[in-house]
């Protein structure tokens, strides 16, 4: 019966999708941001047992990120050609696997490789999700509200992360936290394994040869390459800022573990508040509009954060405001962005999901890199911040500006 409601013409004719399947989604696509949040409280005590630097520990977000965007061009495609579920079983094995060998690292090494391989695996979850979401919307504005949905939902089950990684920081060990994405990932792979149905009804029968071209088909289309670039701008600043936010916030602001866990709430509040508005808008102002909108919510953030920087006022109320910012402005652009670039391929939507992921997570590799470098120096990272965030405003500005032209003159 479940996979009759999941046929795309059924949906279709309901207009709506089972809610049951709605939180699985919400479950299963939340695991590659848990691998994340969980441990970021760990990261000073992490530093302290590696005997190193907290700016080298934030390498493992970088690493995590690279590893996401590398994974993202490998498995999109197959599943376009095998199907979602086998492609989601695979991406969960391998990432129980690197989920154990980060729970029991000796080494800096033996983490960042785990990191790495987990976040090749986790893309595999990413970006065939967001292909799922494709099979099962009719159109690209149920593709938005659906996302903006999902935008509600995802940041409510991802705020519980760092809650509970503070209090294992502060009761147990940063092992733990990884422990607890092992567990959390093998109970996904046994519920994939026995219960997710088949959502790829429309397969491609080409050989693996002409994916290339598929490649090439999606990366050209201007249309797409501009939605995706500014997820990638709205990413790489919010990557920018959760790299450095232990250090701001533990070392220079001085929160506990659990402090610092109970402050990412703000996050799912801000992703909440303005997922809902989005959904609210988007039917008469468009997706353009709104993502424009959202990218100069993001230069709002970037000045504030630059004032912050440039006047040492490490105040943490002033700080989470700069972060709601941030936060509410991406919640305008992550689901909207999707939704438009992923209605451009009737079948090719698994590749479109690769590469947009791939492009989408290297520029949240940019911005983990790029801020950890600065706190490797004596240069304010908060400064840096800004003026980045600023300049990835004026990016995103200028193409949301270059995307309602564009479709005005395909409209007409």
């Amino acid at each position: 019966m479940l996979k009759l409601l999941l046929d795309k013409k059924e949906f279709m004719m309901k207009k709506q999708i089972p809610l049951s399947f709605t939180i699985i989604i919400v479950l299963i696509w939340s695991l590659p941001a848990l691998s994340t949040d969980i441990y970021l409280p760990s990261m000073p005590s992490m530093a302290k047992y590696f005997d190193t630097t907290l700016s080298e520990i934030q390498y493992t977000i970088f690493f995590y990120t690279a590893g996401f965007s590398i994974g993202a061009l490998f498995f999109g495609p197959m599943s376009d050609r095998f199907g979602r579920k086998p492609i989601i079983l695979i991406s969960l094995v391998i990432a129980a696997i690197s989920a154990l060998f980060t729970t029991f690292s000796t080494s800096l090494t033996i983490l960042f490789f785990a990191r790495l391989v987990q976040g090749i695996a986790l893309a595999g979850v990413g970006s065939t999700m967001r292909a799922v979401t494709k099979d099962i919307c009719p159109d690209k504005e149920s593709m938005a509200t659906f996302g903006a949905i999902l935008g509600i939902a995802i940041p409510i089950a991802n705020a519980v992360a760092p809650i509970i990684g503070g209090y294992i920081e502060s009761y147990l060990n940063w092992r733990v936290s990884f422990g607890v994405v092992l567990i959390y990932t093998i109970v996904f792979l046994l519920y994939a394994y026995f219960k997710l149905p088949e959502t790829n009804h429309e397969r491609l029968e080409s050989s693996i040869k002409n994916l290339l071209h598929d490649y090439k088909d999606v990366i050209t289309n201007k249309v797409f390459f501009r939605y995706n670039a500014i997820t990638a701008f709205a990413l790489c600043s919010l990557y920018a800022y959760l790299t450095i936010s232990p250090k701001i916030l533990q070392v220079k602001v001085g929160l506990t573990p659990e402090q610092f866990g109970y402050s990412n709430l703000l996050v799912s509040i801000s992703l909440i508040l303005s997922s809902y508005i989005n959904s609210k808008l988007l039917p008469t102002h468009g997706i353009d509009n709104m993502l424009r909108f959202g990218a100069k919510m993001l230069g709002v953030s970037g000045v504030i954060f630059l004032i912050i920087g440039i006047f040492s006022w490490y105040n943490l109320y002033i700080i989470l405001f700069a972060l709601f910012i941030l936060v509410f402005g991406c919640g305008f652009i992550f689901p909207t962005a999707s939704a438009g670039g992923l209605s451009l391929f009737a079948t090719r939507a698994g590749t479109a999901g690769a590469i947009y992921g791939c492009i989408q997570m290297l520029g949240g590799s940019a911005g983990s890199a790029f801020i950890t470098l600065i706190t490797r120096e004596h240069f304010d990272p908060l400064i840096g911040l800004g003026l980045f965030i600023i300049i990835q405003s004026l990016i995103g500005t200028i193409l949301g500006s270059q995307l309602i032209k564009l479709n005005n003159s395909h409209s007409m």
